[in-house]
């Protein structure tokens, strides 16, 4: 919200303001811990937190500054890299304010005010430099009630770095060999640098350095949507983050360097909490580890968001590149130049995609601790996973990664929506295998639903346009349809006369542009039976205009065979059936060609 607190305004000496002084805990021990759980598929921690439990009743002290009511408490922790604060029972009135700053006020976050509260009560800041840090709550003279927070946990940051104004020549956290999405290297990436988020985890008591990617989805309802790992949300002994740790999840956009050597460092453009949607967490290590969730807010325009495009065909990839917040830095970027290829990271086969990095023009990127459950993009600019792990970093250039594959999140992970991308990235179930990304703006998006994707030979279907951002123009291609083409709004009756699998291509125009949609073979035709019910005889047409021959199989309801011949069909391509003797009743009629098999059922029925 920004201002400048009262008590910096008016430059009240920090002297009698209260100051609690907390234990700096064992560091040694911290690092001894972090080294196993590196080997753990754990995220990289990067502060602990300590129980608080101070209000304005137990802690603090009052004054009357510039015109407002003010609180104000210190809380010093030594030696800490910088101090974070977690709430409960947050609910400040509309004319609250609050400041968190450092004791020599060179980082000032801020204000807060009831906009941030949430129905829960929960609420968490970003962290403030240095081992001594300054809460200021204001309110107006007028108020009389007792302010409604409390401080519930103070984290301690150890892990080294950045914050606003620092200037990250003098300082480095991530590896030397890591490149600034900056550089060159994202040139052709810039919308899609916009779209990854690093991702400050509340486990319990301890808190993680991890990266996520905000996801587009087929409804273009611009949700925002934020795809991590699940080992992101587990701690080195197994348990996953609660609902009121994600609630206190913090994710940063926009955490990059405008330059590719550095520059000055931004100010933060953070968002507060989400619930979770789904996640691959009763595979553990033998899933695609994926972890997807929903902010509490929307994404305010200013943060100039951008929403990856996804792909969940399984295809590899020949190039991309992947986009990571390594030990929690500013934003980076790693380029592959050979294919990836398909492995894993536990026992089932497939989950993941393996990639091994390449050198470029500013440095060789790898991944480190805090990039998991980072985007790897295809050549496409498609999201195809996140990261797991691996063996790649500044020492080991060549090491390879591993990236939980989407395709295999899609569906593979189990059968409830809680363990499924599908519910979530595709509403309506418009069954597409790819989107590409975009901004929440006027563009047009194309989409289109069909009365049915399966057609008997010979029949028709009618399709309905659903595009978003009000197009103005549109054109329709129609694979093996009659009419081929349609510049309709919503075309239809569209006649089917070949067996085979057909694609349909929609392009949409609007003021602010153009966008297609490819749904391959996305139309089914198959055989034609009839007439259905049959009492004497049915036909069973293909449409063939040659002599071939094809199998006709037919079986009762007890799966009894009643007829089965290869016949040769007539110019035209059909077939008569003769079934005046058989019982009433249903019956499954299996038809194989050369270049076709198709399964139906006949209803027979008795005049």
């Amino acid at each position: 919200m920004g201002g400048v607190p009262p008590g910096i305004s008016s430059r009240s000496a920090l002297e009698a303001v209260p100051v609690i002084y907390l234990e700096k805990p064992d560091l040694n021990q911290l690092m001894r811990e972090d080294a196993e759980n590196e080997t753990m598929g754990v995220p990289e921690r990067m502060g602990v937190s300590s129980a608080a439990g101070y209000t304005s009743d137990n802690s603090g002290s009052w004054e009357i500054i510039s015109g407002r009511r003010v609180w104000r408490l210190q809380i010093d922790m030594p030696d800490a890299v910088g101090i974070g604060l977690y709430f409960s029972g947050f609910n400040l009135h509309e004319d609250a304010l609050m400041y968190i700053y450092s004791a020599d006020y060179s980082h000032v976050i801020g204000a807060f005010s009831s906009q941030n509260n949430h129905p829960s009560g929960l609420f968490a800041t970003e962290i403030v430099k240095g081992s001594r840090i300054i809460i200021e709550y204001s309110e107006p003279l007028s108020y009389n009630k007792k302010p409604d927070f409390t401080i519930s946990e103070v984290l301690y940051v150890y892990r080294s770095m950045l914050f606003p104004g620092d200037n990250p020549s003098r300082e480095v956290v991530s590896g030397a060999c890591q490149v600034n999405t900056a550089c060159a290297e994202g040139d052709n990436w810039r919308d899609h640098i916009k779209s990854v988020v690093r991702i400050r985890i509340k486990n319990g008591f301890a808190a993680y350095w991890c990266t996520g990617t905000l996801l587009n989805n087929a409804a273009i309802d611009f949700e925002p949507l934020v795809l991590t790992a699940d080992h992101c949300a587990r701690n080195g002994s197994g348990g996953y983050s609660n609902a009121d740790d994600l609630l206190q999840w913090i994710f940063y956009f926009q955490y990059e360097l405008p330059d590719c050597n550095g520059g000055a460092t931004p100010q933060n453009k953070t968002l507060t909490g989400a619930v979770k949607l789904s996640s691959s967490t009763p595979l553990l290590n033998n899933g695609s580890d994926f972890y997807l969730v929903l902010l509490n807010d929307d994404i305010p325009p200013s943060y100039e968001a951008f929403y990856a495009g996804w792909d969940i065909s399984g295809a590899s990839s020949p190039s991309g590149v992947g986009i990571h917040h390594p030990s929690g830095d500013y934003k980076k970027i790693s380029t592959y130049r050979t294919p990836l290829t398909n492995d894993q990271w536990g026992t089932n086969p497939g989950t993941h995609y393996k990639v091994v990095w390449s050198s470029t023009t500013n440095g060789h990127g790898t991944t480190e601790g805090g990039s998991s459950g980072s985007p790897i993009f295809s050549d496409k600019g498609r999201v195809i996973g996140q990261l797991t792990g691996g063996e790649s970093g500044c020492y080991n250039l060549t090491g390879p990664d591993f990236y939980g594959k989407m395709s295999y999140s899609w569906t593979s992970n189990g059968t409830h929506d809680s363990l499924r991308l599908q519910p979530w990235l595709d509403p309506i179930n418009s069954g597409i295998s790819f989107i590409n990304g975009a901004h929440n703006d006027k563009q047009a998006f194309a989409r289109f639903l069909a009365d049915t994707n399966v057609v008997a030979l010979g029949n028709s279907l009618n399709f309905t346009d659903i595009s978003m951002g009000n197009p103005i123009s549109w054109k329709w291609i129609f694979e093996g349809g009659d009419p081929a083409m349609s510049t309709q709004r919503d075309p239809g009756p569209v006649r089917y006369d070949r067996l085979g699998n057909y694609s349909v291509t929609l392009i949409v125009t609007n003021e602010f542009g153009t966008d297609s949609l490819v749904r391959e073979d996305f139309i089914f035709v198959v055989p034609r039976i009839y007439p259905n019910p049959a009492s004497d005889f049915f036909y069973v047409l293909t449409g063939s205009q040659i002599s071939e021959k094809c199998n006709i199989r037919v079986s009762d309801a007890q799966g009894r065979t009643v007829f089965d011949e290869s016949v040769s069909q007539s110019m035209g391509g059909f077939y008569k059936v003769p079934c005046g003797n058989w019982p009433s009743g249903v019956y499954v009629v299996r038809v194989t060609g050369s270049d076709f098999s198709h399964t139906g059922k006949l209803f027979k029925i008795s005049l």
